[in-house]
């Protein structure tokens, strides 16, 4: 890669079209006419084997895979280069939900790596519906809500679950004697975690006739009374159910984690941080998601797609309590960033405008941007290239550059490897 090609590339995402995603707003960011309503679910800014985002070198366009194949240390960095092996550690995502996500967890290196090399070891192809690890890495997840969000995150309190499964007279036979196990295991940990796995594993292990029984009753009480507040779990249970119907008219048993899981409404500029094993799912809405990039998921129901119960339970953390909001914390007058307790990646929110330009510099390795809303200019070892709304870039380690409105306002988010000697420590939970 020549010198005067090295400092700033234009990209183009990779779309991901599953049949959850949105109709307007990636076409919207990407000017692409959506007459027929193809879902548009996820636009992918990265280096991901699965969909790599194509790069503008010197006029040509190039897989940005390939291209840290080539030149790895004049893009990442020699430091980023040496710690990630040559590769973009983190994916950052455009994320819209029109329709609710499965339930799902992530896993941690270690099992990531011991899952994928046991499931090439068995000859699984990585396309393959069965397959579980498509990677050897793990999949920590940071994202800030762009629209109003709604989503699963984390197992409720423990006490919370015991009023739910008591005042839900249809959920009563799941586990009637929950409240009573859950006064004896009191305040110690280890008893209220061993309390928790064994009832969802209850509801993973269950047979079909009997999530039916339990079900349907509930479902054709929610259909005669046609909830309509999104903060109230059972509007999403028969959204759930009408969404997810499985075949010969069974119930999908993840219907049982809308009951366990915290019920978050984000307003636009509020985020959460999935760590591995934190069982999760967005139901509503739209998102910048960043990741390490991997895209191991492990599903626990609302899902056509493959379910492994015994590897999702070898993932699942059974800590309990309703999550903290990530707010942001401010940098300058034109950045707010969004920190995790990971090496990969942190997310930034740049907002410019009249009087207000905004300096960076890519200290620890690439970042990558995109524009948002209105058009920006970015000016950079004596360039300015012009970006529109829904336009990305790679900017490369060691490059500095100035971003300003080209007119009015514009917002944009950024990806950026974190200084590794300033990690943060895990969002705590709220009280």
């Amino acid at each position: 890669m020549r010198s005067h090609e090295s400092g700033v590339f234009l990209l183009e995402g990779a779309v991901q079209h599953y049949e959850w995603g949105g109709h307007d707003l990636i076409p919207g960011l990407l000017r692409i006419e959506n007459k027929e309503a193809r879902p548009f679910a996820e636009l992918w800014i990265g280096a991901h084997p699965m969909a790599p985002a194509t790069a503008r070198v010197g006029g040509v366009a190039v897989k940005l895979d390939r291209l840290l194949e080539e030149a790895p240390e004049a893009v990442l960095g020699p430091a980023a280069a040496r710690r990630f092996v040559g590769r973009l550690p983190y994916l950052l995502k455009i994320l819209d939900a029109h329709q609710m996500l499965s339930i799902q967890a992530h896993p941690d290196k270690r099992q990531a790596a011991e899952g994928f090399a046991r499931e090439n070891a068995a000859g699984i192809p990585l396309d393959a519906p069965q397959r579980n690890y498509r990677d050897h890495n793990h999949k920590p997840e940071l994202q800030v809500a762009l629209t109003e969000v709604w989503m699963l995150h984390g197992f409720r309190g423990l006490e919370q679950i015991s009023e739910t499964l008591g005042a839900v007279p249809e959920l009563m036979p799941v586990m009637p004697e929950f409240g009573e196990r859950l006064e004896e295991a009191g305040e110690h940990p280890e008893a209220r975690r061993r309390l928790l796995r064994e009832l969802y594993a209850a509801v993973m292990a269950m047979p079909q006739r009997r999530v039916d029984a339990i079900l349907d009753p509930l479902i054709a009480r929610l259909a005669r009374e046609e909830p309509s507040d999104r903060n109230a779990t059972d509007f999403w249970a028969l959204r759930a159910a009408e969404h997810f119907p499985l075949p010969g008219g069974h119930r999908d048993r993840g219907i049982f984690s809308i009951y366990l899981l915290n019920l978050l409404r984000l307003a636009p500029g509020q985020g959460t941080f999935q760590p591995a094993g934190v069982l999760h799912a967005y139901l509503e809405g739209a998102n910048v998601e960043l990741m390490a990039s991997s895209d191991n998921v492990l599903r626990g129901g609302l899902t056509p797609k493959h379910v492994d119960m015994d590897e999702l339970m070898r993932t699942l953390s059974f800590e309990s309590g309703a999550p903290a909001l990530i707010e942001g914390q401010p940098l300058s007058p034109t950045e707010t960033v969004y920190r995790a307790p990971v090496e990969e990646f942190e997310l930034s929110r740049i907002e410019v405008g009249a009087g207000k330009a905004h300096s960076g510099r890519a200290a620890h390795g690439p970042e990558a941007l995109i524009v948002l809303e209105g058009c920006a200019t970015l000016t950079s070892q004596g360039r300015t290239m012009v970006l529109d709304r829904g336009a990305s870039v790679l900017v490369c380690c060691g490059v500095d550059y100035a971003i300003e409105a080209a007119r009015g306002h514009a917002l944009l988010f950024k990806a950026a490897i974190p200084d590794p000697g300033a990690r943060p420590s895990r969002p705590p939970r709220a009280a």
